[in-house]
């Protein structure tokens, strides 16, 4: 079905979404994806990266992981995005 129609592919599976690019973060993007930069932040040291200045790129998937390239340590690695808490109040 891709195939034939790249369009609806893409709106039904969505498209990954850039943060990080050569140690920057890009704000738009972040806030497109509904992600803070202290979450990022956590994403990048779960990663085994010291700082932002060594990233080279990052990535959240289609699937809600986040994929991190770093400088230092030239491989490629996901963790899945933590899940935000729902509070609800009891009665």
């Amino acid at each position: 079905m891709q195939i034939r129609f790249p369009k609806l592919g893409k709106a039904i599976q969505g498209e990954a979404i850039m943060l990080v690019f050569n140690g920057k973060i890009l704000s738009s993007n972040l806030k497109n994806a509904g992600i803070t930069e202290d979450e990022l932040m956590e994403v990048i040291r779960e990663h085994s990266v010291a700082s932002l200045s060594e990233v080279d790129l990052a990535v959240l998937e289609v699937d809600g992981n986040i994929s991190v390239r770093s400088t230092d340590l030239r491989k490629k690695t996901t963790r899945r995005r933590k899940a935000h808490k729902i509070i609800s109040k009891q009665q």
